[in-house]
């Protein structure tokens, strides 16, 4: 098939970046035609019997595959085999990816290729179809990183915790951050802490700087830095300055 045909075949909305990388822009041989499971969801529960009925004991959400289909475009047999591999050393990976589906570009889910089929019975004509699996240990889905102001509303079904907060101090007293919902709270007292100090919680690395000097040590034993989570309907308020939330929502 030659370049300018191949450029009339429409991208269909199931296409997707890998990695930032969308196939068909790397791959101009390359068609997604169809993905299953992307809205796939296994709970696994665990019940104890009663007397009448059970009551669940745990709750675990399962791994998640993907399964792709695709069309390649070639003029000889040789040449769809160099397609494969090029592709398939492409969405080969030791770790996790992102992936992002053209028809819903604001959501992001993590994953890598488990397994990557060839079977030349099913090509005709110029097109062989194939198919690869993208494993997603994380079944959950994320929104973009989300700003807020001195209060939020975390509209996220799952629990999830914030990748940072960071607060403009306005004056040099202590900082309270409260969630009005579950009462964890973030503290510093006591600290050489003062008014226009920008002062990140930074949950990702597990550390909380002051004009970006590691001062972890300075945020007092009672607050729950560790274990601060949000969940839906959450709003979170600071007693001292500014805020501003960094998050991310977090969907089945």
């Amino acid at each position: 098939m030659m370049i300018d045909e191949m450029n009339r075949i429409p991208v269909l909305p199931c296409a997707f970046s890998y990695d930032g990388k969308k196939l068909e822009d790397l791959f101009g041989f390359y068609r997604t035609i169809k993905v299953s499971g992307r809205g796939s969801t296994d709970v696994q529960l665990s019940s104890d019997q009663v007397k009448s009925g059970v009551i669940i004991s745990t709750q675990k959400l399962s791994a998640n595959t993907l399964q792709v289909e695709y069309l390649i475009y070639y003029s000889s047999i040789d040449e769809v085999q160099s397609q494969q591999r090029s592709l398939k050393q492409f969405l080969y990976r030791e770790n996790d990816v992102p992936i992002i589906f053209d028809d819903d570009p604001q959501i992001i889910q993590y994953g890598r290729m488990s397994k990557f089929e060839e079977d030349a019975s099913r090509s005709y004509k110029g097109c062989y179809i194939g198919t690869f699996e993208i494993y997603c240990q994380d079944p959950l889905k994320y929104s973009r990183t989300k700003q807020s102001g001195n209060k939020i509303t975390a509209n996220s079904p799952i629990e999830t915790t914030p990748e940072k907060i960071e607060v403009k101090l306005s004056s040099s007293t202590s900082i309270q951050i409260t969630n009005k919902t579950t009462g964890a709270i973030l503290r510093i007292t006591g600290a050489a802490i003062y008014a226009g100090d920008t002062i990140i919680f930074d949950f990702d690395k597990g550390a909380v700087l002051v004009n970006g000097i590691d001062r972890t040590a300075i945020v007092d034993l009672e607050s729950d830095f560790e274990n601060f989570y949000l969940h839906r309907g959450d709003i979170l308020e600071c007693n001292n300055g500014i805020m501003t939330i960094f998050i991310r929502e977090v969907y089945l």
